[in-house]
């Protein structure tokens, strides 16, 4: 090694210690800025929640009850138009068989109650009757109230739409009654004895099995029919009592409207049990004037009930706002078709027709 090059190997060593000296001095944060990594800053994952649960109250419109077969009286019988030994009745008087059966088609055992009967040397007598036709229609009692649990399961989505499945449970309970006075036709069967130039007792006249007394024919010489509007008249209550256990089963199609609103549409198949009390009372009048007539029948009723099951089918839809994530509120209208269910008691019958009712709701529900 020359004398140059020792000089340079000496001045180099010389810094050295000056160097290491710097280099301890600088900041640490500088020494290591290059060997930090940048901050990653996650997002949560949003909850998918496909699963709802709610309840709401529901009441009921266009319930409909037809109360039938109502009235109905026959108070006499006057038995066939022909025929000798025949027992025939009537509502103002009468001609029955006699103790000698009718001997030479006469009878002793006859009757009338008042003068009218009489009519230039016959007897007419008279026979009413009124049919049990009577109805009373499309009563109601508006709103009907029941109530409803259901639950709502997202199937599918799209980025304007939810579609799923529901099912649901509900009661509605059913109470209607019905005290409209009812006219009816009734029908006058009218029978003429000829008396053969006999003078008739005074009456009221009643002749007996035994006899003796006057004797006239003992089969009617005429029988004529005559129709009368709005001569019956049927008074009483009817009602019933209905409780409907209903399930609810189909799809629903949800979709946004704005913000917090959303429209959500519903059908499909319901099934129903219907327990109901029938019960009625009447009393049932016929009036003609002309014969001086006035029946009255005793007072009638009856009561039972009876369980029914129905089946059907919906379509609605309803609004509803998210007032948080989890929770909504929701109003919203169904029409409802579930048949109809009958109750017959002693002749008569109530018709609950739930075939066009329309359900308005309003409720919350609870996502999860």
């Amino acid at each position: 090694m020359n004398i140059k090059s020792l000089q340079s190997f000496t001045a180099f060593a010389a810094l050295l210690p000056a160097w290491s000296l710097l280099a301890a001095q600088q900041p640490a944060s500088n020494a290591q800025s290059d060997e930090v990594l940048p901050t990653i800053k996650l997002e949560p994952v949003s909850e998918e929640m496909k699963n709802r649960i709610g309840l709401d109250y529901r009441m009921g419109l266009n319930i409909m009850v037809d109360f039938r077969h109502l009235g109905g009286l026959a108070l006499s019988s006057p038995g066939p138009a022909t025929g000798s030994a025949v027992n025939r009745n009537y509502d103002n008087g009468y001609s029955r068989v006699d103790v000698s059966t009718n001997a030479g088609a006469l009878t002793w055992n006859w009757g009338y109650e008042n003068p009218n009967s009489l009519q230039t040397d016959e007897l007419s007598l008279q026979s009413y009757r009124s049919l049990p036709n009577g109805v009373s229609k499309n009563q109601q009692d508006d709103p009907q109230h029941g109530g409803e649990i259901f639950y709502q399961r997202e199937l599918m989505r799209g980025k304007r739409w939810h579609l799923g499945a529901e099912a649901a449970f509900g009661s509605t309970s059913i109470s209607v009654s019905d005290s409209h006075t009812l006219k009816n036709t009734s029908f006058r069967t009218n029978d003429t004895y000829p008396l053969g130039g006999i003078i008739a007792p005074l009456a009221p006249y009643h002749g007996t099995f035994e006899g003796p007394g006057p004797l006239i024919p003992s089969v009617p010489q005429s029988r004529s029919t005559d129709v009368l509007a709005r001569s019956a008249t049927a008074t009483g209550e009817r009602t019933l009592d209905a409780d409907v256990f209903m399930l609810r089963l189909g799809p629903y199609l949800e979709l946004p409207l704005y913000k917090r609103l959303s429209v959500l549409m519903n059908a499909g198949l319901t099934l129903a049990s219907a327990r109901s009390q029938f019960s009625w009372n009447e009393k049932v009048t016929i009036s003609d004037p002309a014969n001086n007539i006035d029946l009255v029948s005793g007072h009638r009723s009856g009561s039972g009930s009876q369980t029914d099951f129905l089946v059907g089918w919906y379509a609605g839809g309803s609004l509803e706002y998210a007032l948080t994530k989890r929770i909504n509120l929701l109003a919203g209208a169904q029409y409802q078709a579930a048949g109809h269910a009958v109750n017959t008691r002693n002749g008569k019958n109530s018709l609950l027709d739930m075939g066009s009712s329309i359900i308005v709701s309003f409720g919350a529900a609870y996502s999860f």
